[in-house]
């Protein structure tokens, strides 16, 4: 019986380590690890504010190690570079722990926050965002000072401007597993300092509309999106990003994520920047049930349409904007989108990727056609206007024509080698792969070849090359146990045989300038897509100019609607965006 009670008692840490269930258990987990690790200074001090913030808030929060988190504040007054990162976060830490500081460190601050100027965007729409939010804060935390009331009226009229843009256009910097996280701890600061009814209501609906554009993409622990801004492709519970990091924060699902950094040789290969989500775990907001009920309803497969960058005279990507379609399964996701036939600035998108649970660090594979961007070679960064892409479900259509005086003129792919248990190539030139989640298949239609192994974030993976610069690729997928093994056939052995006998990929030029590629699918689908001109699923054009700003099982809401209406079961939502209010009703 003791032994008994012994292994139970082992059975119950084991549990209690590798998946954290409830908010209050995800958030210790995080300010448990960042409240006794510190920045490292091969990368950066302690005294950088951006950085070095999150350490400091863990130590406050759970009033361990205050002394060095105080000494860290003194420094970072005094020595850290200052931009619109650095003074949002070093408000935001002096109006929730103002009570530990010492008056020297008190004026410090003032006369740090003070001194700066409120007027400033930055260059991107984040950098705005952080910018405006500190000048409200400081305003607010120094009522005194001679610029008060100026800056507070400009940061709250350009703030309320955003918001109401955003939830009716979408954002720029869509879905970046980096900076969509100061999207929220922008928001989450005004939700907890802002004494103002009228505008701490917009903010928590803006966020809430934030938290809603994540949640249909939310699988166990994975955020499965394209992006206009990605570092990193390979992102998963093993390998995090901070985005993703506060949608486990907020959602749970899959396992704790691996925090700690990961070096190789002295060489810092994984950077997780966990430290900036540390804030939404000190915030007091908490998501509403039916957002975290939509996060994790994963029973049936479904289709998540979403745009963004629609804010008329004022797109980066002009005048297409970026309208998203995202396929979620159980244990998968195939997302991507369709920005148009020209490109703005998209030296860090990434227009589509599969991804799909794994005990891998990395279980993400992609094709595309690299940017010109300075970084792009060696880390697989950007995409550009030679791909256009059509997903119907989880298949796939790719289509590429590529200049000659391309500085990459060539498709290429990442097959990540742990997460595949097995591959088969096949003389007709499709490639087979079961990587334990998922079934997956793709193709060109003219001749790959296999290029040196490469290693991203420490991870290995196999690169994948077609040289032909006007070619079409396809992918499918597709859950494992739609295949039972039978005698010595695998399950990937019977999705080949299936694909090979029921599919047809064609590729057909009629002229340089009219080139089409049209697929039929292992599902009976028929997709095509005519370059530049138009893509169609069983013969029908799709509708790209009336995408809907959000559409799921579980929410609707038009480009530049008033209403975005949410439901979950016996539960509903109706945001009003004209009048700023929310409604609820629960059926008994």
């Amino acid at each position: 019986m003791k032994k008994l009670l012994i292994l139970l008692a082992f059975a119950f840490l084991f549990l209690s380590l590798t998946s954290a269930s409830s908010f209050d258990e995800r958030k210790k987990y995080l300010l448990d690890y960042y409240s006794k690790a510190r920045p490292n200074d091969q990368y950066w001090g302690d005294n950088d504010i951006k950085t070095a913030m999150g350490f400091v808030l863990a130590r406050l929060e759970t009033k361990k190690d205050v002394k060095y988190a105080l000494d860290m504040l003194n420094r970072m007054q005094e020595d850290a570079p200052f931009d619109m990162f650095d003074c949002h976060q070093n408000i935001d830490a002096y109006l929730r722990f103002q009570s530990v500081y010492t008056k020297e460190l008190k004026e410090k601050v003032r006369k740090r926050m003070t001194s700066e100027d409120y007027l400033a965007d930055g260059s991107t729409e984040n950098h705005r965002l952080m910018f405006k939010t500190a000048g409200y804060l400081t305003a607010l935390a120094f009522p005194d000072w001679g610029k008060a009331d100026t800056v507070m009226t400009h940061c709250r009229s350009v703030l309320m401007d955003v918001m109401d843009k955003t939830v009716r256009y979408g954002i720029k910097e869509f879905d970046s597993p980096t900076y969509g996280t100061f999207y929220i701890t922008c928001l989450l600061s005004l939700y907890d300092h802002s004494k103002d009814a009228e505008f701490k209501k917009q903010v928590q609906m803006t966020l809430e509309w934030h938290l809603l554009n994540m949640a249909p993409e939310w699988l166990n622990g994975y955020f499965i999106s394209s992006s206009l801004r990605e570092y990193y492709f390979a992102c998963s519970p093993h390998m995090m990003s901070p985005y993703p990091l506060l949608g486990w924060l907020f959602f749970g699902g899959g396992p704790n994520p691996v925090l700690e950094q990961k070096y190789e040789n002295g060489e810092l290969i994984v950077n997780n920047e966990g430290f900036y989500s540390v804030l939404a775990a000190v915030s007091s907001y908490r998501v509403p049930e039916i957002i975290q009920h939509i996060a994790s309803d994963r029973k049936k497969a479904y289709v998540h349409k979403e745009s963004h960058d629609m804010t008329p005279f004022a797109q980066l990507n002009y005048p297409w904007g970026f309208k998203k379609y995202t396929y979620i399964n159980k244990t998968y996701g195939l997302a991507s989108q369709w920005d148009g036939i020209s490109l703005g600035w998209s030296a860090q998108m990434r227009r589509w990727k599969l991804v799909w649970e794994s005990d891998a660090p990395a279980s993400t594979f992609f094709l595309t056609h690299i940017s010109h961007y300075g970084r792009s070679a060696e880390s697989l960064f950007g995409a550009t206007c030679r791909e256009q892409v059509l997903q119907h479900n989880g298949t796939l259509l790719a289509m590429y024509k590529i200049e000659s005086e391309e500085p990459h003129p060539y498709v290429t792919g990442v097959v990540p080698i742990d997460a595949i248990k097995q591959m088969k190539e096949d003389e007709s030139g499709w490639i087979f792969f079961d990587g334990g989640s998922v079934l997956f298949a793709v193709k060109f239609c003219h001749p790959y070849t296999w290029d040196e192994d490469r290693v991203f974030r420490g991870v290995k993976h196999k690169m994948l090359r077609c040289d032909q610069r006007g070619t079409a690729a396809v992918i499918e997928t597709c859950l494992p146990d739609k295949y039972q093994p039978t005698g010595t056939k695998t399950a990937l052995d019977l999705f080949a045989e299936d694909i090979l006998k029921t599919t047809k990929l064609e590729y057909i030029v009629t002229n340089p300038e009219y080139r089409q590629t049209i697929y039929h699918s292992l599902s009976g689908d028929t997709l095509k897509i005519i370059y530049n001109y138009g893509r169609f699923v069983n013969g029908e054009k799709i509708d790209y100019e009336n995408w809907p700003l959000y559409s799921n099982p579980w929410m609707e809401q038009a480009v530049n609607g008033r209403f975005l209406n949410v439901s979950h079961g016996k539960e509903s939502r109706v945001y009003d965006f004209r009048n700023w209010n929310v409604i609820d009703s629960k059926e008994n």
